[in-house]
This record gives C-alpha cells, structure tokens and sequence, in this order.
C-alpha cells in the first residue's frame, strides 16, 4: 500500500507493565517520551482501531455478545463468563492506555514539531481531540462513570470517576468546538492519518457524525440534550455516502499491522469462531443478499447456511465459515460508516427531531449502504427491500425500534461493540428470549465490570464509582442512565 505506517518501537516499552495510574505504564513525567508526534498520533489512531476490530475475548468479546459470532470451545463469553480472560481489564487497558495515552502525548508533541503552520497544527490538534472524544464514548458507554477529567492528569495517580452524564455533555461540546474549529482549506498530518489522510472535510464529517451516535445513544435518557446535538450534528454536515466511511488502511505486508480479524482466524491457524446460528436464520429468514458475503456455505457440499450454538461446544468445521474477504489481511477497520448514519436519521425521525427525510427513507439507504459496502448491488438492495417482511412499511417486526433494530444488528455484523450496544439501546433482538446461550450466567450483560486492577490499585474511587450503580454493586447486570 502506499500509505506507510509510523509505529515506533520505544512506545512498546509503555505498555510493559502494571502501574497505578490508568493512563499510564512506567511512565515518568520528569522525562517524558519523545518521538515523531506523526508517529504518536498514528500508534493511538491504530490502537483504536485494532481496539474496535479485535477478535479477542481478552479484550473485545461483543461480537460474540451480540451472537453475530460465536465461541468453538473454549465458551465462557458466550455464557457470559469473563473471568477466564478478563474482558473488562483488556478492554479498559487497550482505550486508557493504547489510545488516550498516545493521543494526548500528540497533543503535547504537535506544537514541538509543527513549526510555522498554525492552521496546520489546530487541525492536527483538533483531529487528535476528535479520536479522544470516539475513545471516551467508548469507555462510558462500556462501564458507566469512568476517569475522564483527571484521566490525563499526571500529578494524579488515583483519578477520580467522573459521572456518565457529565461526560457525555462534555464530548458533545468538544465535538462541537472540533467541528466549528476545523479549516477545511488548511493541512493536516496528511500520511499519518490512515483513515483521512488527514483531509480536514472528513474529520469534520465524522464529528457531526460521532454526535449524531452519541445524541441518540442518549434519546431515551435526555431527550432534552440529544435533540439540540442532533441537529447540530445534521447541520454541520454528516457521513453523505460509503465514500464518507471511516476506514482504518491496514497493511497486507506487515503482519503486526495487518488487520486483526485476519490475524485471529488465519495467521494464528486457530478456529476460536464460527458464526452465530441467530444471526445466520435471520438472515436466511429473509433472503438477505449478505449471507454469502458474510458467510460461505461451509461445510463443503452443503447449499445452506448454518451458525453454531451460543454457550453451546461447536467444534470446528460443522458449520459456515467467515466469508474470504472478512480474512483477508489488508481488510481495513471500520470504526464509523454511512450506514450507520442513516440508521440513526431513520431513528431521529421516528423521535419526532426534524433531521429531514422520512424513516423509510433513511432506512432504505442504511440498508443499501451496507449491501453495496460489503460488495453487492444497487439492485440487490432494491430486491431484498420489496420484501413485505424487510419493507419499512410492512416489515414483520412491527415497531420502529425494532425493525431499526434488527437490521441494524444485521449491519453490525462487523461492527463488534456497536453490535453489542444497539441491542442494549433499542433492546432487538431480544436475545434474553428468543435465543438465550446454553448455560448462561444470568442474561446479556448490560456493560462491563470495572477492571480488577481498578478495584486494588484505584479502590477508593471504584468502590464510590461502584455505589452509584443500580444496586451499589459493580455487575454487569446493573443499567447505565442511558439503558432505558
């Protein structure tokens, strides 16, 4: 690929041991890390996205949450069992540290090393801040109050826990100041961006975008803040197409920064996976044109699709595979798209907040958008959408939330922790009824726990953190404010 990637080696040595601030691993302040700010910034744009595209159960185990995919043998995120591996720990690390680390040691090196261009280091800045916001939705969305003010905080070692609501009024003005604060004529880190090329137009894109996401994650809570972020967002200018997608550019050549999917089902000779069987009969259910670019009709000789068991030991080898081009190692991390875009509008006028169009409308794009992303046509679309049991207006799921819902679960086959979420927001598919995991503990989880590191090291503000959850205890049965 021509786009080269910058991954300095003396970052790996921040990430080599436990400490007792969250942001940071032996990390001194009296000597701060230097490097190519370029080359800082593009180690936390691809850990955010390898965060995202990540297969691992260590760390990211929502697809199989979500039952897009499932567990082969070794079944204890599928049960909703994370104390084999510790999801909750990997999850945290990789954003607190992997990320929000590196982007605001970029913050603090762009003005060293961006001499002469003002414009150019604003919208370097301002890019940078736009990836924090993404990472922070992240962690809230995840665990409920998080660090966020003292996150970033050297003299801080044992930050506190800010509130949820807080924090999410917080990001929505970032992002609104990120949006008005972008030159659109001026330059940015141009190669050292892997998804926009540092093009100034895209990042304003998806930050209207990111609080189109964010404003309808809290509709149900705040109806009074996420409608005004709404139509901020709209008027500011959102995702308009699949050439809008936010696209992390994995490279082919190099297997450390080649895509994760690729390097969990095929570099590593393992078959941890195999798709879910309520993902693949819904689809099927509806002659949707994506299951053979989702899927292949494993095993061979079979002209059906089939997905295994949730909590259940499928073996490898009695059902579908993952389709050639999910593994393929250049495929690239898809952090924010069109399709979702159009979800959410679809979403926003059925809330009664004048975004413009109809929710037919913006459903009918969603739905094509995705089609034609994953490589099927205008005309499939156009067929699979004359459907009485697809068709907006005679879809056999028969209210807004959940044919929204469902297809977008559908959409979100890749999507991993939007996968999850959709379901925690709108509540479809009902997995809790309609397809429970053998042996599961309890029913989906509802967020993550906080991380056990958390509870020794940073105990007082965990145990305060834990407190104001529903019930005081720090489950992942407990709903977070905006889980209505």
């Amino acid at each position: 690929m021509k786009k080269s990637f910058f991954i300095i080696s003396m970052l790996g040595m921040l990430f080599s041991a436990c400490t007792k601030k969250i942001t940071d691993l032996n990390y001194d302040p009296k000597n701060p890390v230097t490097g190519l700010a370029s080359a800082v910034f593009l180690q936390g744009e691809k850990n955010l996205s390898d965060a995202y595209t990540s297969t691992s159960v260590a760390s990211a185990p929502f697809r199989v949450l979500a039952q897009s995919w499932t567990e082969n043998t070794y079944v204890y995120e599928a049960q909703y069992n994370f104390a084999a591996y510790q999801a909750p720990d990997g999850w945290w690390n990789n954003l607190y540290v992997g990320v929000l680390r590196n982007l605001h040691q970029a913050k603090i090196l762009f003005p060293q090393q961006v001499i002469g261009d003002s414009v150019g280091l604003r919208n370097d800045l301002i890019i940078t801040d736009i990836l924090e916001v993404y990472a922070f939705n992240l962690l809230t969305a995840t665990y409920g109050n998080v660090p966020y003010s003292q996150a970033e905080t050297d003299s801080v070692p044992y930050p506190k826990y800010d509130d949820s609501k807080t924090i999410y009024a917080d990001l929505i003005l970032r992002l609104d100041s990120c949006i008005a604060g972008l030159n659109l004529s001026g330059t940015a880190m141009g190669a050292a961006d892997q998804i926009y090329g540092g093009d100034p137009g895209e990042w304003k894109k998806f930050a209207a975008t990111l609080e189109l996401k964010i404003a309808m994650q809290l509709a149900d809570a705040e109806p009074s803040v996420s409608a005004p972020a709404a139509l901020n967002a709209v008027s500011a200018g959102v995702f308009q197409s699949n050439s809008d997608n936010a696209l992390f550019h994995y490279d082919a050549a190099s297997s450390g920064n080649s895509n994760p999917i690729w390097q969990a089902l095929v570099q590593s000779g393992r078959h941890d996976f195999v798709p879910a069987d309520l993902l693949v009969n819904v689809m099927d259910s509806l002659n949707d044109p994506r299951l053979p670019l989702y899927f292949t009709n494993f095993p061979i000789g079979s002209s059906t699709y089939s997905g295994g068991i949730p909590g259940g030991g499928n073996g490898y080898g009695a059902y579908s595979d993952f389709s050639a081009q999910l593994q393929t190692p250049a495929y690239p991390g898809d952090i924010l798209d069109y399709a979702q875009t159009e979800f959410l509008l679809a979403e926003a006028v059925e809330r009664g907040i004048a975004v413009g169009g109809t929710a037919a409308d913006h459903y009918d794009s969603a739905i094509t958008a995705s089609i034609e992303f994953w490589g099927g046509s205008a005309a499939d679309a156009a067929t699979y959408l004359a459907q009485p049991t697809v068709n907006y207006a005679t879809a056999d799921h028969g209210n807004w939330r959940e044919k929204i819902g469902y297809q977008q679960w559908i959409a979100f086959y890749n999507g991993n922790w939007d996968a999850w979420t959709i379901i925690r927001r709108l509540g479809f598919p009902d997995i809790n009824q309609i397809n429970p995991p053998i042996a599961a503990q309890g029913n989906l989880p509802l967020r993550l726990t906080y991380p056990v590191n958390e509870q020794n090291s940073n105990a007082v503000n965990w145990a305060a953190a834990s407190a104001l959850l529903p019930g005081g205890q720090d489950v992942v049965s407990a709903n977070l404010f905006w889980e209505q």
